[in-house]
């Protein structure tokens, strides 16, 4: 074995090995596809041959997502012990050996060498998070998804049948209200069926949820994960059963947790989930999770501008997290990246990505799920996004580097001047506290890190980036993209005199329609709205 000896991959746009694949097929055809364009050579693949060199994709055994690579004689060997893990292995080989880079959905970087060789030492890995889903519009697509080692979207749908907030769909108001209100929450006195929640120490309740769940497991048989919990609103039932259950554990999680464990006696082949959200995330005293429940904790109070180990502000959410961690083997964090009031707006927690991955990781979280921007684009979504895959996938990388590396790789010439903002805007909100609210916005920072003596100095960081990418127009678009937060912020907070804000709003409009941006707040506001109301603020038309 000689674990250094190069290998030639292809000499004068011709390929001098064989792609050998008996099983992952899909995987072999991907690593042909990235080789001939990297190479421009034609790759073969075959399902056992004698020829060498070859690349070999082998089954072997690392864990669910896990796989090795290596050079063993003549031959690249590449293990894995499903489909999945190998494409996950062939994309991973390509940007760790090879050089590739798949910053965007629209923008990947594939370095051309028509006399490629390699040659590198044994990898393997196998990741601690057997779970890992980002929520932005770019990770929702499979393709793109796995490039990162990420869960695909699709494998969601496979697997779950219900994701969250199922209790009126297993208990619909609109079918059993009207006959029976004591289905649901006693809230301030009186039964309610809209908005509000189940009474779960009802006796018919129980019968009702596992008849329903059946239903829908028949029509989703392969589906192993099922949610069984709360609505997204705080009106549980404070009846007085309910309540005694409550008391005894505690928290109101007292009576789901008994409720979700009762119905889990019904489907012992299922993994039935419920969320620790919003007025169940304090763990109970007494009740412990059936061995078939699955627990979502959902850290929604977390302050997001600084580690979540260390912030006095998240306290909260840090005992939560290790009371949880005491009673489970294994935690479902349901993490939050996202600004909901303000998607297009600095959000500067750059810095908390990777010190909360491996506090989470430290505490038993298996499974991390990050809510990010549902709509299209965002503040920095593909930077964030990439940032969030490599460290879910390896919580030890140097965030630091990954950051540099894809910042001088996707905004090019201007990658230093990116990170000279982003390191300015982090620092001076770390200055004035390290608040970041994710129901926030700029008008909480106007006297601190957004004043507009500093938010000039962001906006000409950004005008020096746009000059410095005059000569590339992709990477100069990507720039007028990144910009955009800082536009946002500069329109909201009314800086500048007349002429300097109809300019802004301008450029923000014009620039925002062309990357298909369409909310700057969650639900409501569209760009076109947000657009209009500026302009009206100035007495002007709205720009076309």
């Amino acid at each position: 074995m000689n674990l250094n000896k190069p290998i030639s991959i292809a000499e004068n746009k011709k390929a001098n090995v064989v792609i050998v694949a008996s099983e992952y097929q899909r995987a072999a055809k991907i690593l042909a596809e990235y080789l001939g364009k990297i190479t421009d050579a034609a790759f073969q693949i075959q399902e056992t041959t004698t020829v060498n060199p070859s690349i070999i994709l082998k089954s072997a055994d690392h864990g669910t997502d896990g796989f090795s690579y290596r050079i063993f004689d003549k031959d690249i060997e590449i293990e894995a012990g499903n489909e999945q893990s190998s494409v996950y292995a062939v994309y991973d080989w390509l940007e760790r050996v090879v050089g590739c880079r798949y910053y965007s959905r629209d923008y990947e970087y594939l370095p051309f060498d028509a006399n490629l060789t390699v040659c590198f030492e044994e990898y393997s890995f196998s990741p601690i998070l057997e779970y890992r889903e980002i929520l932005y519009r770019d990770y929702g697509v499979p393709e793109f998804a796995e490039k990162h080692k990420m869960t695909p979207g699709s494998k969601r749908d496979e697997s779950w049948g219900f994701w969250c907030h199922s209790f009126y769909t297993l208990c619909p108001p609109e079918e059993y209200f009207e006959e029976h209100p004591e289905y649901f929450s006693l809230y301030e006195g009186r039964r309610v069926g809209n908005k509000a929640q189940l009474c779960l120490s009802n006796p018919d309740v129980l019968p009702i949820v596992v008849e329903n769940l059946k239903k829908h497991m028949a029509k989703k048989p392969a589906a192993r994960y099922w949610s069984v919990s709360q609505n997204d609103n705080n009106a549980y039932c404070q009846c007085e059963k309910c309540r005694e259950m409550n008391e005894r554990d505690g928290s109101p999680m007292g009576s789901v947790l008994n409720f979700v464990n009762r119905v889990a006696e019904h489907f012992p082949d299922k993994v039935i989930s419920t969320l620790a959200y919003w007025y169940t995330r304090k763990a109970p005293a007494l009740t412990r999770p059936a061995d078939n429940v699955h627990i979502m904790l959902c850290n929604i109070e977390a302050n997001r501008g600084l580690p979540i180990e260390t912030d006095e502000r998240s306290a909260g959410s840090r005992q939560e997290l290790l009371d949880w961690k005491g009673i489970c083997k294994n935690v479902f964090l349901w993490d939050y990246c996202i600004q909901f009031r303000n998607l297009v707006s600095p959000f500067p927690n750059l810095r908390v990505l990777g010190p909360n991955i491996r506090f989470f990781t430290e505490n038993n979280v298996r499974s991390l799920f990050s809510q990010s921007n549902r709509e299209i684009g965002g503040e920095f979504h593909e930077l964030r996004g990439y940032l969030l895959a490599k460290l879910m996938w390896n919580p030890d990388l140097d965030e630091r580097e990954v950051m540099t590396d894809f910042l001088n790789g996707y905004y090019k010439q201007a990658g230093p001047l990116i990170l000279q903002y982003i390191d300015l805007i982090h620092d001076e909100m770390e200055k004035a506290g390290g608040e970041l609210n994710i129901f926030g916005g700029p008008l909480d920072a106007k006297d601190t890190w957004m004043s507009e003596d500093l938010f000039r100095q962001y906006e000409n960081l950004f005008e020096q980036a746009i000059q410095q990418t005059e000569c590339d127009k992709d990477a100069q678009f990507r720039v007028r993209t990144a910009a955009l937060p800082v536009y946002y912020a500069g329109i909201v907070l009314e800086y500048g005199d007349t002429d300097e804000k109809y300019r802004r709003i301008a450029k923000f409009a014009e620039q925002a329609r062309k990357t298909g941006l369409v909310m700057v707040e969650e639900w409501k506001i569209t760009v076109d709205k947000f657009v209009t109301d500026a302009m009206a603020k100035l007495g002007e038309v709205s720009p076309a």
